[in-house]
C-alpha cells in the first residue's frame, strides 16, 4: 500500500501554491492590522509586511526540501547549522529579488512612478542586511511548522495503529473463545453417545446422524462471531433434537420467542451452552419429566435471553461450567459492560441463566 503524503509533501507540492499564498497572506493581514493600530501608514504596513511575506509562499517549498534531506539527528549539530546557512542563503537571492519586485510595482503603480521612490529601490549594503535579516525567522518557522505537523500526524498514526492491534487481539481473542466452545460442546455430545451405543445402538445411531447434522450447520452459520437470532435459536433447536434423542419422554422444551426480534444480530452460540449447561448440570441428574423454558424478548434498550430448568442441579458454583465462563467472556469482549449474563437459583427449583445484549447488537 503506498504510503500517504505527509505534511511536507503536502507543502512542497506546487498544487499547494495557493493554499500557502492564504497562510502568508493571512498572516501578513495581522501584522497590517497590528501595525494599523499602533500608527502606521497603509501603504508602509502593506508594502513592509503584506510584500515582505508572501515571497515565502513561492520559497516555502525550497526551504522544506531542504528540511527533509538535512535533519540534526542524521549530520549532526554542525552539518545541520552549515546547511541551513548556505540553504538561508540560497534562499535570500530570490526573496531579495521578489521582495525588490513587488516594491517596485507598489511605488510605480500604487504610489506613481517618482525618481525618489524609484532610486530606494536601488540594492544598498543597509538594505541588503535588512532584508537577510528577516529571513532566518521565516526559514525556520516554516521548517518548525511543518515538524509539529509530521510529529502531530506521527502521533494520529500511532494511535490509529494502537486501535488496529487492539481490535485484531479482541477478535483473536474472540475466535480463540469460540475454537473453545466447539471441542467443548463435540465432547459432551460424544460422551453422550458413548453411553447410548451399547445400551441403546438405535437411539445412539440417531443421535450420531443429528449430532453431525448440527456440527456441518454450526459450521456454515456460526463461523462468524455474530448471527441473527432466528439462526441461533435453529441451532438450539437441533441440539435440543439430539438431547430428546437421550431424554425421550421425560424432556419438555418452552419456547417464548418474540418474533420482532429474530433479525437482531446476537454472538453466535450464545444461546446454546446455556442450554446445554441446563440439561447437564440440572436435568440430567433430575428423577422425572424435566422442563426447560427459553425466552427471548425486547426488555427496554435491551435484549433478554433467558433459559431456565427445573432441574435439581448442583450447587451454583458448579452450574457455571466452561460454557457459561466461555459466553460471558465473549459478552464482555464484545459489549463490555453494556452486556451481562447472569446465573441465579429459581424460588420453585432449577436454575435460570439471564443475558442482556444492546439490542443493536453493535460492539463497544
Amino acid at each position: 500500500m503506498a504510503a500517504s503524503p505527509g505534511p511536507a509533501d503536502f507543502l512542497l507540492s506546487w498544487d499547494r501554491l495557493g493554499f500557502r499564498i492564504l497562510v502568508f497572506g493571512g498572516l501578513g493581514s495581522l501584522w497590517i492590522v497590528q501595525g494599523r493600530l499602533a500608527g502606521q501608514p497603509w501603504s508602509d504596513l502593506i508594502r513592509g509586511e503584506l510584500g515582505g511575506l508572501m515571497p515565502w509562499a513561492f520559497l516555502a517549498p525550497i526551504v522544506l526540501w531542504i528540511g527533509k534531506r538535512v535533519r540534526i539527528d542524521h549530520v549532526g549539530v554542525g552539518r545541520f547549522v552549515a546547511a541551513h546557512l548556505a540553504g538561508m542563503v540560497l534562499v535570500f537571492v530570490p526573496y531579495w529579488l521578489m521582495l525588490r519586485g513587488i516594491s517596485l510595482i507598489w511605488s510605480g503603480f500604487v504610489l506613481g512612478w517618482d525618481a525618489a521612490r524609484l532610486a530606494n529601490l536601488i540594492p544598498t549594503r543597509q538594505n541588503l542586511l535588512g532584508g537577510f535579516l528577516n529571513v532566518p525567522f521565516v526559514y525556520f518557522l516554516i521548517l518548525l511548522g511543518a515538524e509539529a505537523m509530521q510529529h502531530a500526524r506521527a502521533r494520529r498514526e500511532e494511535e490509529l495503529q494502537a486501535t488496529r492491534l487492539a481490535g485484531q487481539l479482541s477478535e483473536a481473542r474472540l475466535a480463540l473463545l469460540q475454537r473453545q466452545l466447539h471441542p467443548h460442546f463435540l465432547f459432551n455430545s460424544l460422551q453422550a453417545i458413548s453411553t447410548l451405543l451399547h445400551r441403546d445402538p438405535e437411539n445412539a445411531d440417531r443421535l450420531l446422524m443429528r449430532l453431525s447434522r448440527l456440527l456441518r450447520a454450526m459450521l456454515e452459520d456460526a463461523s462468524g462471531q455474530t448471527l441473527d437470532l432466528r439462526t441461533e435459536l435453529d441451532l438450539t433447536k437441533r441440539y435440543l433434537e439430539i438431547e430428546q434423542v437421550r431424554f425421550g419422554d421425560r424432556l419438555f422444551v418452552e419456547w417464548s420467542v418474540d418474533e420482532s426480534i429474530l433479525d437482531r444480530q446476537v454472538p453466535s452460540l450464545v444461546v446454546l451452552p446455556l442450554v446445554e449447561n441446563a440439561i447437564r448440570h440440572g436435568l440430567s441428574t433430575k428423577v422425572g419429566p424435566g422442563h426447560l423454558r427459553i425466552s427471548a424478548r425486547p426488555e427496554g434498550e435491551t435484549l433478554a435471553l433467558d433459559v431456565q430448568d427445573d432441574g435439581l442441579g448442583a450447587t451454583l458454583p458448579l452450574r457455571q461450567g466452561v460454557g457459561i465462563a466461555n459466553t460471558r467472556a465473549r459478552l464482555e469482549a464484545m459489549y463490555g459492560a453494556r452486556a451481562s449474563l447472569e446465573v441465579e437459583t429459581v424460588p420453585d427449583g432449577g436454575f435460570r441463566a439471564r443475558i442482556r445484549i444492546p439490542i443493536p447488537g453493535d460492539r463497544a
